[in-house]
């Protein structure tokens, strides 16, 4: 017999074949509940979107319409016909036209078995491009695809030629079969009827770039911006209201139809101070000078007229010779016109000397000499001054032109009739003088010849209302500017002073280029008593351009006052309705009294015949003594002298017996000799067209009623204009 012990009490008994539970068992359990956890989480997510897609789908009230299969919506940009530029009496001097323009459907090209080719290739020929070209033109830019490339809306047709041939447009519109997606379209663009008339003061517009994009994202491709001049300046108020052509998109992104169309609305019409028929006789006499003074042996490289209304600051005319056609440039200039304009021969047609250019003013400074001398009690309008032929300033002998001297003391007005230069070099450099010992003191120079200059504006641009790149603010030199100049430029200095100018020829010229580049390496930091004698008479650094004259001119008739000149007057709406009118604004009076004023101008009166060296242009004239002027004859290293005038008239007096003019004119033209003998007859014949008289001094029409410029805005019809596509 067998005794069989009983189990630990508490133990049940287990059976003889069980397993002991060991690690592998317990973590079967673990794992089957950790995905009954994950089993029940994504149960409850389905559910929850389940429930999501069931409420957007059938239960919410606002749920989407399926649209897979419909059409979408796209828009097609319109651009807005420019407003009109026009001159003081309405008449256009910016206009529209219809022009046919060659477009390129890609999306037709793409359905065609060979992607378009073909067609590109017959297009390219009549174009004068390639098809490859043409190809680039199309294509919709990415960040795959770099310029040239088409920036638009992918299914908007795209003008590829505004400027095609006749030939080209009826092979188009006749063999349509040949040229599938492509058609011909008249839009409008800009016309510049009058050609290269004020061509520097309207400027030109052309085709937008990605800057420009950047800049306003609201252009597109097709759309004409200004570029320079009034076009530029006055953009936002000349390029109008884009209109939007709707097209139905198939899911693929293909225009089928076209929806709702909100025309094009023409931009506003810019009414400028411009006087036409002035415009165009000053640049008449402008050109017929340079011809004139050519004959007579000298270079006459360049010139240019401003004519200015002294009492409100308005442009009644600017001319520049060289010019251009600004309708070069609308629909986009070609590479070889470009070039042709900007080669070195063509002597930069496209600079407005008038505005942009600056030069050594001459003799016409002698106005502000004059004023600084005055009002600072440097020399008396009651006084009397030696003008001898020569005079020596720093060791260095000055002389008046051609050495002449006119015996004995001058009055003030004599000596800016006969513009004695040795009559202002003396008080200038005494005026040097007694600012050096000040500045040997440690005190501040008053240096009031320049304070005066800048007063008067020069150094500052004019702010008329063009780009700020277009207009030139002149300079004038002083020891805190000659200073920093040679700093910034002595290591030049220094190296040209060492190598020299051995391609300059002639020789005379190379040593004394090398001479002054090694007096500017040593010494250009100094401002010496010649230069403030030289600047008394508008020389050495001194520059202005001829706008800048004219303003400073028109400060005699109108109390001081300088101008922001404008060209602008007014923009008037489509209905006719005036909706700005542009105020020039006072930028500053300068400090000099009315009747120091009176006392020039009455001095340099033509009247008085030969006292006045302006005059021996007009000695003959039956209006010579309404009008009055200064010659300036400046003296330009290496070239012929320039030739100026400014000139007033006509010239009268308010009723408390100060001097007035209607108009300031200012002639230049670059080497052609004195001011007398080129800039004088070049003003008489703008002269001899406002009072009414013939070379001959027989009476004829005047250009302008009254002698006087136009005062009142003209009146705009309503404009009807809008563009379709």
């Amino acid at each position: 017999m067998v005794n069989v012990l009983p189990p630990p009490t508490g133990l049940p008994p287990r059976p003889p074949s069980a397993p002991r539970p060991g690690p592998s068992l317990r973590h079967s359990r673990r794992l089957r509940g950790r995905l009954l956890v994950i089993a029940v989480l994504i149960a409850s997510m389905m559910l929850t979107l389940m429930g999501r897609l069931y409420w957007v789908q059938v239960a919410d009230p606002n749920k989407p319409v399926q649209t897979a299969g419909n059409l979408h919506t796209g828009t097609l940009v319109i651009p807005a016909p420019r407003g009109q530029i026009v001159d003081a009496t309405g008449t256009p001097l910016v206009d529209n036209t219809s022009v046919q323009t060659i477009t390129v459907d890609r999306q037709t090209l793409m359905q065609l078995p060979d992607h378009g080719q073909a067609v590109l290739a017959r297009l390219a020929q009549l174009l004068g491009t390639t098809a490859a070209a043409l190809g680039k033109q199309i294509t919709p830019c990415s960040p795959d695809v770099a310029a040239p490339c088409w920036t638009g809306e992918p299914y908007q047709p795209v003008p590829v030629s505004s400027n095609a041939s006749v030939q080209a447009v009826l092979t188009v519109g006749e063999h349509s079969e040949q040229f599938p997606g492509v058609t011909v379209q008249t839009v409008t663009q800009p016309k510049y009827p009058w050609g290269s008339l004020a061509a520097h003061v309207l400027g030109y517009t052309g085709q937008i770039t990605a800057d420009d994009k950047k800049t306003d994202p609201a252009l597109n491709d097709a759309d004409q911006i200004g570029m320079s001049g009034l076009e530029a300046e006055y953009d936002s108020v000349l390029r109008g209201s884009d209109g939007v052509q709707d097209v139905m998109l198939n899911p693929q992104g293909y225009a089928v139809e076209q929806g709702s169309l909100t025309p094009a609305v023409q931009g506003d019409t810019l009414v400028t101070s411009i006087d036409l028929n002035i415009q165009k006789l000053a640049e008449q006499s402008l050109a017929q000078q340079i011809t004139d003074s050519r004959a007579a042996g000298k270079a006459a490289t360049s010139g240019s007229v401003v004519v200015m209304d002294p009492n409100t600051g308005r442009i009644v005319a600017a001319a520049s010779y060289p010019t251009y056609d600004p309708q070069e440039f609308v629909g986009g200039i070609s590479n070889a016109d470009y070039a042709e304009l900007t080669a070195p021969s063509a002597d930069n047609p496209l600079l407005s000397r008038a505005i942009a250019g600056q030069y050594a003013p001459g003799s016409t400074f002698k106005l502000i000499t004059t004023s600084s001398l005055v009002s600072h009690n440097e020399i008396s309008l009651n006084g009397a001054y030696p003008c001898p032929s020569q005079v020596s300033i720093d060791g260095r002998v000055k002389t008046n032109y051609d050495s002449e001297s006119f015996g004995g003391d001058l009055s003030v007005a004599s000596a800016l009739g006969y513009s004695c230069d040795t009559f202002f070099y003396v008080p200038a450099a005494n005026e040097y003088y007694a600012d050096q010992t000040k500045v040997d003191a440690g005190k501040k120079p008053n240096e009031f010849l320049q304070r005066t200059a800048a007063q008067f504006g020069v150094g500052d641009a004019p702010d008329i209302d063009l780009p700020a790149d277009e207009q030139a603010s002149g300079s004038y030199a002083d020891r805190e500017t000659r200073l920093a100049n040679w700093q910034a430029n002595k290591a030049d200095y220094c190296a040209a002073a060492k190598k020299g100018y051995p391609d300059v020829t002639p020789v005379s010229q190379r040593k004394y280029l090398t001479q002054l580049a090694s007096e500017n390496c040593t010494d250009g930091w100094r401002y010496r008593a010649g230069d403030n004698a030289d600047m008394a008479i508008g020389q050495g650094e001194t520059t202005m351009s001829p706008l800048q004259l004219a303003v400073a001119y028109s400060a005699m008739f109108n109390s001081g006052k300088i101008y922001e000149p404008t060209l602008g007057w007014g923009v008037v709406d489509g209905s006719g309705k005036v909706v700005q009118t542009i105020k020039p604004k006072v930028k500053r009076t300068v400090k000099v009294s009315r009747n120091t004023f009176d006392y020039i101008a009455n001095a340099l009166n033509f009247g008085r015949g030969w006292a006045v060296s302006g005059a021996f242009a007009y000695l003959n004239s039956p209006y010579a003594s309404k009008i009055g002027g200064k010659t300036g004859t400046a003296e330009v290293e290496g070239k012929q002298d320039t030739s100026w005038l400014v000139s007033w008239g006509p010239q009268g007096t308010d009723k408390n017996g100060h001097v007035t003019a209607k108009f300031v004119m200012v002639g230049m033209v670059e080497q052609a000799g004195t001011g007398a003998t080129a800039a004088g007859p070049m003003l008489k014949r703008i002269w001899d067209g406002i009072f009414g008289y013939n070379a001959d001094g027989t009476k004829t029409k005047p250009i302008v009623a009254n002698a006087s410029p136009i005062a009142v805005l003209p009146t705009i019809a309503p404009s009807t204009k809008t563009a379709t596509q």
